[in-house]
């Protein structure tokens, strides 16, 4: 039967096969040695077994249930009014990106991404769309192609801006100053962001400062998701 509801795939799916597939292996290299009697190898091989087997189903776990808790909980910390423009950075199939559209009746939330299967599985411009469809705010939502470190959008163009474990993928640290750079640029004064990421958001809070956000603060560390993970807030300057 054809799936009638959005789905949004797993984050990083070559790095939960690998945990799932070398996890499983190493169980079963540890139970065969047991049989046979071999202590010492399945010492070697049982524990580290179990934790990267429990490691790839903590993350499905954390894509499935946890992300979309934590990003409703900092979608509702923006107090959106229901007609502004929106962007998410990096928005993938779009989990984040309708979440947000659905509170924006008069609004409209726009998606930029180049689309890459490596940080999302089954990762597509069309993906997004389908869910859109399926989620009943097709007309509310925009899917641009492009890259977060050149957007393509006027200065000031965006009342908020979003993004859920998308920066950290940019391979250097000059990439991602590049980004939140942009993303200062394009938010309008006055106007609100919330960055989800686990890792480098330390340094997504000083390039923010330098960007003329002097108000930007991280977060304590959020445990419902798998690696745990970091929210940087900040407000633009009227």
């Amino acid at each position: 039967m054809q799936n009638d509801k959005p789905d949004f795939g797993i984050d990083a799916p070559g790095v939960v096969r690998t945990l799932a597939l070398v996890g499983i292996a190493l169980l079963v290299v540890g139970a065969v040695s047991l049989w046979l009697g071999q202590a010492g190898i399945a010492a070697l091989t049982l524990w580290p077994g179990c934790s990267m087997s429990a490691a790839s189903l903590l993350m499905v776990l954390s894509s499935k249930l946890g992300k979309p808790l934590v990003t409703r909980r900092m979608i509702a910390r923006l107090q959106l009014h229901g007609d502004e423009q929106v962007l998410d950075v990096g928005c993938g199939r779009g989990q984040l990106l309708l979440d947000v559209a659905r509170r924006l009746p008069q609004g409209r939330a726009t998606g930029l991404d180049l689309w890459s299967t490596r940080d999302q599985s089954g990762n597509a411009a069309a993906a997004t769309e389908r869910n859109a469809d399926l989620a009943g705010v097709r007309e509310r939502v925009q899917n641009d192609t492009g890259d977060m470190r050149q957007m393509p959008y006027p200065d000031a163009s965006f009342d908020a801006i979003v993004s859920s474990l998308a920066i950290h993928n940019l391979p250097s640290k000059t990439d991602r100053e590049q980004a939140i750079g942009e993303i200062a640029r394009v938010l309008k004064p006055g106007g609100l962001l919330a960055l989800l990421d686990l890792r480098h958001t330390g340094s997504y809070l000083r390039s923010l400062r330098a960007n003329g956000l002097p108000n930007a603060r991280r977060s304590w560390p959020i445990l419902l998701m798998f690696p745990w993970v970091w929210i940087v807030r900040a407000s633009k300057p009227s």
